[in-house]
């Protein structure tokens, strides 16, 4: 994914994904789906961001849920 300029953002789409409310039950959720529901609807900072922080490990929290990568 690049960004208004055409830089590339940091790629999450290789990695297995889920998401939570509360931090006690995960889902999974495709990076399709991911993409085409939350990242497509977001701001370039915003997104630039969010695949930023989730490369990283860490949750991120967007609206109702928090992403991560799928830890083993």
């Amino acid at each position: 994914m690049k960004d208004n300029y055409n830089i590339e953002m940091e790629d999450i789409s290789g990695f297995p994904l889920e998401r939570s409310a509360d931090f006690s039950f995960w889902e999974d959720i495709s990076y399709q789906e991911l993409q085409e529901k939350v990242l497509n609807k977001l701001d370039t900072d915003k997104a630039r961001r969010f695949c930023g922080i989730v490369r990283t490990g860490s949750p991120f929290q967007l609206d109702d849920y928090y992403y991560r990568i799928k830890s083993n």
